[in-house]
């Protein structure tokens, strides 16, 4: 329940808010808890469309995992923000600006991704991948796969049959190394994977792409070239 000594915000500036943990660590999980308990605000474990504000776990560098409720979050264009935007919350008793604490890069190298995000819906911006189209070929983990496929209907793309390909499509091989194999097998596994979609998109004269593209577009909020 909320404790109305401590939270002095009015119900109204904070009841459409559903905040959402990201990669968080034990102390950072229980700073949300914390969060919850004292202002009444609603926190859930899962993405889903009524999310407002992923909190993400950061290194020293500011940069976050690269998660699927992150990733999901830049393309509807919701806050990504560390927990320190959390702390200030409790310590001033009412909710503080999230821009200051929002997460500049990932660890994988992307910058700005969720400001880009929050920028593009708030232009009312065609979704990111609007207007493309995508074939999986070759291996995917099917879970794996099931998350990018989600990744693209959220980005506004669309899936195709292998029958459906024409010069505009982007076929998708998986870079994503299976396990329990070693280093030279990995590789082989890969480039044969690389080589099955590249002579795929000969045949129809389109490009082929590892699933990483996906993943580094969406990441910056930017169709990569």
């Amino acid at each position: 329940m909320q404790s109305d000594e401590f939270w002095t915000a009015p119900p109204v500036m904070t009841s459409e808010w559903v905040i959402c943990g990201s990669a968080l660590n034990g102390c950072e999980r229980e700073i949300l808890d914390q969060f919850e308990h004292r202002t009444g605000i609603t926190v859930t474990n899962s993405w889903s469309s009524n999310v407002t504000h992923v909190i993400a776990n950061t290194d020293e560098r500011g940069a976050c995992a690269r998660t699927l409720k992150v990733l999901m979050a830049i393309l509807a264009g919701k806050w990504v923000l560390n927990v320190n935007w959390l702390k200030a919350c409790i310590e001033a008793r009412e909710p503080v600006p999230e821009e200051p604490y929002e997460v500049r890069c990932d660890v994988h190298g992307s910058f700005d991704g969720p400001r880009t995000g929050r920028l593009r819906a708030m232009q009312q911006a065609p979704n990111l991948f609007a207007g493309l189209t995508f074939y999986f070929s070759g291996h995917f983990m099917p879970a794996y796969k099931i998350n990018l496929e989600d990744l693209i209907a959220a980005a506004g793309g669309s899936i195709l049959e292998k029958s459906e390909l024409s010069s505009t499509s982007l076929i998708l091989y998986s870079v994503e190394p299976p396990q329990g194999n070693n280093l030279d097998t990995l590789n082989e596994i890969i480039k044969k994977r690389e080589a099955e979609a590249e002579e795929l998109a000969a045949t129809v004269g389109c490009k082929a792409i590892p699933h990483t593209w996906l993943l580094d577009s969406i990441a910056s909020c930017t169709i990569l070239s």
